[in-house]
């Protein structure tokens, strides 16, 4: 009976030494699984916190991006505004220089006119000098004519006035008398005629 006793003492101690190996084992093997799984949230816990901060950078960058595109429209629509304003500042030159040639035109137009009218003045100013010294000059040849003819009625009436000194009286008077107012009327008339005419050739 001794010897399996002894046998059964050894079979527990045996069985208490694979047990307690078990046991350290599994202990062993629980530690690495818990290491395991901490180490497996810590490293959860890292992409957690990564994807946290990728999410945050994201954000950050659409925010930074739609800043950026609200700026780059706000310059656009100034542009625009700023191509519109220039637009309608050159249209409103261009009118205003337009206006401006128009009225240039129109007062060189006038200039012209005002010199074309000036020049047919002058034209006609000395058509009708000339008109009047032609009516003058033929006034003054009327009068010189008349003044020969006067000249000439003088003369025949001088010299019939002659003719009558080869008759005379015993007291030396002519027979026929003198026409001496005659004369003097015929000299007198073609004195004028002959002033008359001198002035309208001045």
């Amino acid at each position: 009976m001794r010897p399996l006793r002894i046998g059964g003492v050894v079979l527990l101690l045996v069985l208490s030494a694979c047990a307690g190996q078990r046991a350290e084992q599994e202990a062993m093997q629980a530690q690495q699984e818990a290491a395991a799984a901490e180490a497996e949230a810590r490293a959860m816990a890292a992409r957690a916190q990564q994807a946290e901060e990728a999410r945050l950078a994201a954000e950050q960058s659409e925010r930074e991006l739609r800043a950026e595109l609200a700026r780059v429209e706000q310059e656009r629509a100034a542009l625009a505004e700023a191509r519109v304003e220039a637009e309608r500042e050159a249209e409103a030159r261009a009118r205003q220089a337009a206006a401006l040639q128009r009225r240039q035109e129109a007062a060189e137009r006038a200039r012209l006119q005002g010199e074309q009218e000036e020049r047919i003045a002058a034209l006609e100013r000395q058509v009708a000098e000339a008109d009047a010294r032609i009516r003058r000059r033929e006034q003054a040849n009327a009068k010189l004519a008349e003044a020969i003819t006067a000249a000439e009625e003088l003369l025949q009436m001088l010299a019939s006035e002659q003719l009558k000194y080869e008759n005379v009286d015993a007291q030396g008077r002519t027979v026929e008398p003198l026409q001496k107012s005659l004369i003097s009327e015929l000299e007198t008339r073609k004195n004028t005629l002959v002033r008359e005419a001198q002035q309208l050739g001045n």
